[in-house]
């Protein structure tokens, strides 16, 4: 299936509905300069009813992040394969009996997405797990965790890393001076 991110329930069959939609960073909502670039974003799963007015997706987030090394050495693309989970239900009625505005939740409202007007949406659920897979201190595969790990380790630990030859002889005099 190709299309966006809101799906009427009334398309969910009781065999389930099959998704594989190619995803537009736009679709997302995500706030400007917070995320990384991100490209490539593809949503594959399958939502199943769970009752007459509930669903559940269970799938598959993917995409490519554009990072930078956190010791910016380079950048690189890093991929995003995620697993991604939604419980859709009806929103509950949320003015209490004494005509307040506020509800407590309980510990399973917090893994719960909300329908609106019979529609499930996915975008904030995606957009929600692409966020959890951005490292914090992204490592570049061709340096970092790849040809020179030695010079990284170093760089994080702030020791030195430049020649390891020894120091031209005629500025030996001029280090003594400082001390």
């Amino acid at each position: 299936m190709e299309g966006g991110l809101r799906i009427p329930l009334s398309r969910i069959l009781d065999e389930g509905l099959d998704i594989d939609i190619e995803v537009e960073t736009g679709d997302l909502a995500l706030e400007e300069g917070s995320w990384p670039p991100l490209r490539g974003v593809r949503l594959i799963g399958r939502i199943e009813r769970t009752g007459p007015s509930e669903a559940v997706f269970r799938g598959r987030a993917l995409g490519m992040f554009g990072m930078q090394c956190s010791l910016g050495l380079a950048e690189f693309d890093f991929p995003v394969d995620e697993p991604v989970v939604a419980y859709f239900v009806p929103r509950p009625d949320v003015a209490g009996a004494d005509g307040e505005d506020e509800v407590e939740l309980e510990e399973g409202d917090l893994e719960v997405a909300y329908l609106e007007n019979e529609t499930l949406d996915l975008a904030p659920p995606l957009r929600d797990q692409l966020g959890l897979a951005i490292p914090l201190q992204p490592k570049c595969p061709g340096k970092c965790l790849g040809e020179n790990p030695e010079m990284c380790r170093r760089l994080e630990a702030g020791e030195h890393i430049g020649d390891e030859q020894a120091a031209d002889p005629r500025w030996s005099v001029l280090r003594e001076w400082r001390k």
